[in-house]
């Protein structure tokens, strides 16, 4: 069954896509304060460290970055599924489902502060991973690199208004990271309550316009 179509309004999308971002930067930003060696929102990252250590031959090393990089990719996968057969429900639900998953996430960070452990890390990959599928004309809200390779083209190719567009995706991110290491300097590990809260806020906010057109 094929995606849903994307919004009509390219900033209306831009709307709804600023504040996913920047509770991705918020996301990152604590999990990079608790974990060194496993990331949960980019994924670059742990394939570097997968090629690192597979060439130091530090095996055991290896085996938590992909399962990480296999949760992420599972939890998308199933966030993409689940998003093509509810229609414009998909923003609600599959927001809903990251938040859930990034709640859970909550306890297993308290009991292990310092350093976050592998499960915690998979958990909150699995909602970034669902959270990356929200919203069907989006590429995904994690991919900031892909996003300033954009913007150099449209900047080259002087599309202002899209350059700029994608600039605001970039300073999202931004502020949400600052905003991440705020709130986890005020409420610690906790502030995955605080993302997963306003990840539900976000679910509630498309809710209206998906029962409109239902109606």
């Amino acid at each position: 069954m094929p995606d849903p179509k994307p919004s009509p309004s390219p900033r209306g999308g831009l709307r709804r896509a600023l504040p996913l971002i920047a509770l991705a930067g918020a996301t990152d930003a604590l999990v990079f304060q608790h974990s060194k060696q496993l990331l949960a929102v980019y994924m670059t990252g742990n394939t570097t460290r997968v090629g690192e250590f597979a060439l130091q031959g530090r095996w055991q090393s290896t085996a938590p970055l992909l399962a990480v990089l296999g949760v992420f990719l599972l939890a998308t996968t199933g966030a993409a599924w689940l998003g093509q057969r509810v229609g414009d429900w998909r923003a609600t639900l599959v927001m809903t489902l990251s938040a859930v998953l990034m709640a859970c996430a909550a306890p297993l960070a308290a009991l292990q502060p310092e350093s976050f452990s592998l499960a915690t890390v998979a958990l909150i990959a699995a909602a970034i991973g669902c959270l990356n599928q929200a919203l069907a004309g989006e590429p995904g809200v994690s991919f900031i690199t892909g996003v300033l390779v954009k913007t150099g083209r449209a900047l080259a190719a002087a599309r202002w208004a899209e350059a700029a567009g994608d600039l605001l995706r970039w300073l999202a991110l931004l502020l949400g990271a600052v905003a991440g290491c705020v709130l986890t300097s005020i409420f610690g590990t906790a502030t995955l309550l605080v993302i997963a809260s306003l990840i539900i806020v976000n679910a509630l906010c498309a809710w209206p316009q998906q029962v409109a057109v239902v109606v």
